[in-house]
């Protein structure tokens, strides 16, 4: 009998093969987001900052945008915890200068969304994109 690999858990992230359903609709919804108007990068990560899938853009180091999204909503979620209100659903962080946002989506209760979005005027409809895409992804992981 041949061996299957299969998918597994380590430290509450799938760790998937290149080939997996799993890994293939997560690249799915990348490419999804990256053909965004205004999208650099993006990444798919754990709430603890574990990459789950990303862009090959070059821009954003793919650690460093994991560790930057889940920071951002850690302390959102934490500020929120603190004036016991509900937990974040998105948090956008736009540059002094208007030239470029962070958004910060949450999927499902373990998985965010980070964005790196260029100059736009259109992040209405990007919020409304990543949310949409954000259900899928909750249902899928």
């Amino acid at each position: 009998m041949k061996n299957k690999r299969i998918p597994i858990a380590i430290r509450g992230t799938l760790q998937m093969n290149e080939n997996s359903p799993l890994k293939i609709k997560i690249n799915d919804f990348i490419s999804e987001i990256m053909a965004m108007g205004g999208v650099l990068a993006c990444a798919i990560v754990s709430t603890e900052g574990q990459i789950i899938g990303k862009s090959d853009s070059n821009l954003a180091p793919s650690p460093f945008l994991g560790i930057t999204g889940a920071t951002m909503y850690a302390s959102a979620e934490a500020t929120c915890s603190t004036f016991h209100i509900s937990a974040p659903d998105y948090i956008i962080m736009e540059t002094k200068n208007k030239d470029g946002m962070i958004f910060v989506k949450s999927a499902g209760r373990k998985n965010l969304i980070v964005i790196i979005i260029n100059k736009t005027d259109n992040i209405s409809k990007i919020k409304e994109n990543v949310t949409a895409i954000s259900e899928k992804l909750a249902e899928e992981i």
